[in-house]
């Protein structure tokens, strides 16, 4: 982070307090976007109004207590180079401690509480996978991901990451620990993969999940709760039950004219001046999610005729194909599906305690559990308590997903998807080898599921142009947010990518002289590039002459031309000039003296 044009503050954009802004989509990115546009570019909170389709805000970071246990559909993961985000929560005011932020808040707990896990991955036999330390890679696939991590983006659109990786790849530890954290399937795409390579470097101890930040409370309660408060005093309004389902805009498709919604049922339409601005949330991972229970099955949601922000972005699409293609993103199901289960278990602490003595980690340090034998793919993650502010003592809750749900169960006989939360948890328990309490468990335990039907749709392959840009070109007032705008080089599946998209939206739309953040150059740092190569390749301590590859006299001049290409592929650091136009440090000459030039000595 640059301090010194990251906190900044900005002058107000010249008639700003007389711009009125629309923000569709109340999840992270919406409240994000409020937040620049009140602390940074100094919009009234009152100009501001957030139309949001469901009853309440927080999008996919939700939480919730039921009738008779709690609600999480997902479970976020954070790290500390999530730029933009710890930006914006530095300015949020925490609820339980007077003159600290939400940002002090997690670093304070993280500190106490921090992340390290020796049972990333456990057997069926409720043994710990220690193979999961060796990240060496065959030498054919060494060689692929030393390829894959220098093509261009351009040829890496529209293919599957098993276009480039064979069966060995996705054998190794490496692959184990990426696909199954972050939910990547072999047929996922490429491009995405490899941003994710590079942006994470997948070497600082990947699999003791070090770098993984918890909060004190589920993310609703840690996050939203307190952005949304901070939101509401400074005046900015939500109007809930808005389902937007299209935009009336000028004949270039530049300038938007009027919202069209339905609130409540009720078809309304919001005219927009041509100096107000209007921010669209193109579409959400948790679109047509089903609930299922102890007793009932999440079922799949197949029905296209309403699919909520993607049907805005679907109608926008039609009219511009600068607003994106949605089709390469939806109508595979199948292929962006899966189910988490979120059980509550009460006055049973025994499952609890015996997976704190298998793991070695107490309830909330352990991160993500991998149960590396599940035909469903299950992983989970074992909260620490209060996860939920009104958490009873003697309640315990944690999460659950199981990525490969139209599988055949291992001793529940059926697809994960067509089971219900009882029948979720006994195979649950098979996989931990704790099948002697299940009938005890099952009676002390509320099992909330959730089918979530998008999911990964943002993984499905692409091209670059498949997403709109935060502000297409020639658009005068509107901004895209979320999970399917394209950032270059940034990942999506991450709370930074819907507060990044707020941010450039706002400073972009607003013409607010303030630099959006950079997208954490890991990519780019000679330290990470050394240590991913040392960990692929299999190397502990110094490398030595013998590490070095065999060199092929006959393509030194090929070697050369690929080293040389990776070097020049590699961006500028900083300008380092301050003034407001940033051409000068590209001209070797900008100012016109009197004085002549010589070459002589």
């Amino acid at each position: 982070m640059n301090i010194y044009k990251t906190m900044y503050h900005a002058k107000k954009p010249q008639g700003i307090e007389n711009q009125r802004a629309y923000i569709v989509g109340g999840g992270i990115a919406g409240l994000a976007t409020a937040a620049f546009l009140v602390d940074d570019a100094g919009m009234p909170g009152e100009n501001i109004t957030i139309l949001e389709r469901h009853s309440d805000v927080g999008g996919c970071c939700d939480g919730i207590r039921g009738e008779f246990g709690y609600l999480c559909r997902a479970e976020r993961e954070l790290e500390q180079y999530m730029e933009c985000i710890w930006y914006l929560y530095s300015k949020i005011p925490s609820l339980e401690n007077q003159g600290r932020t939400v940002l002090d808040d997690i670093v304070d707990f993280n500190r106490d509480e921090p992340i390290h896990s020796e049972a990333r991955v456990l057997t069926k036999n409720g043994e710990i996978y220690d193979k999961v330390h060796d990240y060496k890679l065959e030498p054919q696939d060494m060689k692929t991901m030393m390829r894959f991590m220098e093509l261009p983006e351009s040829e890496l659109e529209d293919k599957a990451i098993e276009d480039f990786f064979g069966e060995s790849f996705f054998h190794s530890s490496l692959w184990l620990c990426f696909h199954s954290c972050l939910a990547f399937k072999t047929y996922h795409s490429a491009l995405e993969c490899r941003r994710y390579f590079q942006r994470f470097a997948m070497v600082t101890r990947n699999e003791y999940l070090e770098g993984i930040i918890h909060t004190k409370y589920n993310e609703y309660d840690a996050m939203i709760k307190p952005l949304m408060t901070w939101l509401s005093q400074k005046g900015v309004k939500t109007a809930y039950g808005c389902a937007v389902y299209d935009l009336d805009m000028d004949a270039a498709c530049n300038t938007v004219k009027a919202i069209l919604l339905r609130q409540n049922g009720n078809k309304q339409v919001i005219e927009v001046s041509e100096r107000d601005l209007v921010f669209v949330t193109n579409g959400s991972l948790t679109t047509n999610c089903a609930f299922g229970d102890n007793h009932t099955v999440a079922t799949t949601n197949r029905d296209t005729e309403d699919l909520s922000l993607f049907t805005l972005w679907q109608n926008l699409a039609k009219k511009d194909r600068k607003f994106g293609n949605p089709d390469k993103f939806l109508g595979k199901i199948d292929k962006t599906k899966w189910i988490s289960f979120f059980p509550t278990i009460k006055g049973y602490p025994q499952f609890v305690e015996r997976l704190e003595r298998i793991t070695g980690s107490k309830a909330g340090t352990g991160g993500a559990i991998t149960l590396r034998d599940s035909s469903w793919d299950i992983s989970f993650v074992l909260h620490h308590k209060p996860f939920f502010p009104d958490q009873a003592e003697d309640e315990d809750v944690l999460w659950a997903d199981g990525l490969y749900g139209e599988h055949i169960g291992d001793y529940i006989k059926k697809p994960m998807a067509e089971c219900t939360g009882d029948e979720i948890m006994t195979e649950f328990l098979y996989q931990l080898n704790m099948l002697d309490m299940k009938d005890e468990l099952l009676k002390h335990t509320y099992v909330s599921t959730c089918m979530m039907p998008y999911v990964t749709s943002q993984f499905m392959p692409r091209k670059v142009s498949d997403r709109p840009k935060c502000v297409p070109d020639g658009c005068t007032n509107l901004g895209f947010l979320g999970q399917f705008v394209e950032v270059k080089d940034d990942v999506v599946f991450t709370v930074e990518m819907s507060v990044r998209t707020g941010m450039e939206a706002v400073y972009t739309l607003t013409g607010l002289e303030k630099d959006v953040l950079e997208v954490y150059p890991s990519r780019y740092d000679i330290r990470y590039m050394v240590e991913r190569i040392k960990r692929f390749k299999g190397i502990e301590g110094p490398i030595t002459v013998n590490d070095l590859p065999a060199i092929n006299p006959l393509k030194i001049n090929e070697m050369k031309k690929a080293l040389v290409s990776m070097v020049n592929s590699i961006p500028p650091y900083y300008s380092m000039y301050l003034g407001r136009d940033k051409t000068v440090p590209l001209k070797k000459y900008v100012l016109h003296p009197e004085a002549p030039k010589t070459d002589k000595w």
